[in-house]
């Protein structure tokens, strides 16, 4: 089957529903219900939700459970440049044949009824994931948890809620709590919960919705992270864990590599195969693409042609995330060139003024692929506000020609969109 068919069968299930999100669990259980019941058929899953740093965790969490030899089959979202990056079968990405095949059969039982983009290809995930075995499911939420098409797996065997802050206020709530509250959703009775030390806000909806659950609660601090040169530990249920240093950059990889190690710490009482010093080594191998992803090849790379300039893509895009990789930056250079694009639903005034100590001056470009972005012309007029040194461009390799002009390293950030743009010109998909 050839990647145009892919793309026809993607293109015509987008349009099913006039909302991209309609977060509600009746047409989810329906279409299962229609696919005899393929939720029902999967390995023990590990679900994920949270603000920031859920792909992270899972990125951790299969790169320890491989590297102890156990088989993995991953679902997050969104992708970067091909949908397949969403779904991976015992480690590998999903064939574009396997992935068109799914989707067709899917479509079939759908039979036109109304379902969003994420609704149907969740179920297709699901199908692809009932017919193959594999150890364990790494399940990533869309958004928010309680109403999330994934809310729906029995055989959970640990909740992981990473970071909450505010983002997707029209759909969550516009308190911390509410956002906490839906996040915390993905609760189960008697099942383990693993999540960060937040603010008393946050604290007490998770505690009090894992006391009505009746299950146990771990709660990471980073009070407690004692950091080396190669290496880390933090505090779990009283006992000091020795780490390698995780793969992924920022200080921020360590909360989020603390709590993939916590949860399998729990999940290894019950799970034989699980062997720790070896899940722990995994942490030395893990990547994530456009999280702090340093670039060292590549059409972008030749454009700048000077290798001793450092290459930085993150799809940060929410405020909190914008303050993480400030933070990692400014450790790395104390002033960078900052490649911008942003969607529409946030305000970029606020991300810019995040970044504002360690850049005095920034490209805007348009992300092509997307219509609900800002212009660049529109983001050069912000810019310009704050008292940026600002230049336009078009789209990214005119913003990497206007770079040559400027001697400093180079951050593209600002949106997923824009990253995915990058790798795909770059061509450096991910694989």
């Amino acid at each position: 089957m050839s990647l145009c068919k892919l793309d026809s069968i993607l293109e015509k299930i987008q349009k099913y529903h006039p909302k991209y999100i309609d977060l509600k669990l009746d047409r989810m259980l329906r279409i299962l219900n229609d696919l005899d019941n393929p939720h029902l058929s999967l390995p023990p899953t590990i679900h994920v939700a949270g603000t920031n740093g859920k792909g992270s965790t899972i990125s951790f969490l299969r790169g320890m459970l491989e590297n102890n030899g156990l088989s993995i089959h991953t679902y997050t979202s969104p992708h970067l440049v091909n949908f397949n990056e969403r779904i991976r079968l015992n480690g590998k990405l999903i064939s574009e044949e396997f992935l068109t095949e799914i989707l067709i059969r899917v479509d079939k039982i759908n039979n036109g009824k109304e379902i969003t983009f994420f609704e149907i290809t969740t179920a297709a995930a699901f199908l692809a994931f009932s017919s193959i075995k594999a150890d364990i499911l790494l399940l990533e939420v869309g958004l928010g948890g309680r109403l999330d098409a994934t809310n729906v797996v029995p055989n959970v065997i640990a909740s992981i809620i990473t970071e909450i802050s505010f983002d997707h206020e029209h759909f969550l709530g516009n308190s911390l709590s509410s956002i906490a509250r839906e996040k915390s959703g993905i609760i189960k009775s008697g099942v383990p919960v693993i999540t960060i030390n937040h603010n008393e806000e946050i604290n007490e909806e998770i505690k009090k919705i894992s006391r009505n659950n009746n299950a146990p609660l771990s709660v990471i601090d980073k009070k407690t992270f004692l950091t080396e040169k190669n290496g880390y530990s933090f505090i779990l249920h009283n006992n000091r864990i020795k780490l390698p240093k995780p793969s992924l950059l920022g200080d921020h990889q360590l909360e989020n590599s603390a709590l993939a190690v916590a949860c399998i710490v729990l999940i290894s009482k019950k799970i034989d195969k699980i062997e720790l010093s070896s899940c722990f080594e995994g942490l030395k191998h893990c990547a994530w693409p456009a999280r702090l992803q340093i670039i060292k090849e590549g059409k972008f790379v030749n454009i700048v042609n000077n290798q001793r300039r450092l290459i930085i893509l993150d799809g940060a895009h929410n405020l909190s995330g914008a303050i993480a990789l400030r933070s990692t930056l400014s450790k790395i250079n104390c002033e960078w060139l900052i490649i911008f694009g942003y969607l529409k639903t946030r305000d970029p005034m606020e991300y810019l003024k995040i970044m504002m100590p360690i850049s005095k001056n920034i490209i805007t470009t348009n992300i092509t692929e997307s219509v609900e972005s800002f212009s660049s012309n529109e983001l050069l007029k912000f810019s310009n506000s704050l008292g940026f040194s600002s230049d336009k461009s078009k789209d990214l390799v005119e913003a990497f020609k206007i770079s040559k002009t400027k001697n400093l390293n180079i951050c593209v950030c600002g949106s997923l969109y824009l990253a995915g743009e990058f790798l795909r010109l770059n061509k450096t998909t991910p694989s």
